[in-house]
């Protein structure tokens, strides 16, 4: 850093000004790349939510929702139960027949949108024929 000719040191501040306006712009990169992940992360959770698959119950169903919600809840809580139909990317039909355990009373058929059965499992517990169908589900993510 050179000093000018007149010895007062203007040399030396306006290369210090121009260090600072680089630095600044540096900055300013730096808070680009920040927002811009910071949208990226926002429209990924975003898409994530989207992406959801969503049944509804048949009104045939004799298993309540809310035994439905909470086995989905922990088995594939990508999958959300809700009662539009109209929304619904599979419709399930969940029958606890009222036999006993030895006997599978757990049967669980699964519709996809156009009304067409695409899955079936019988189980003697709840909680199995609900990971059944998250396992389906799993394989046969929308894209």
């Amino acid at each position: 850093m050179a000093l000018d000719a007149g010895g007062c040191g203007t040399g030396l501040v306006s290369e210090t000004i121009r260090t600072l306006r680089v630095f600044g712009e540096i900055q300013r990169m730096r808070w680009v790349l920040v927002v811009a992940a910071l949208i990226f992360a926002h429209g990924a959770a975003c898409w994530a939510q989207d992406a959801k698959t969503r049944i509804s119950l048949t009104e045939n169903s004799n298993v309540t929702s809310a035994e439905i919600g909470k086995s989905l809840d922990s088995h594939c809580p990508e999958v959300v139960l809700t009662a539009d139909p109209r929304k619904a990317d599979y419709t399930l039909e969940a029958i606890n027949t009222g036999a006993g355990p030895a006997r599978n009373p757990y049967k669980f058929t699964l519709f996809d949108h156009n009304g067409d059965r695409v899955y079936s499992t019988e189980t003697s517990r709840k909680d199995s024929a609900v990971k059944d169908v998250c396992t389906y589900l799993a394989k046969h993510r929308r894209q």
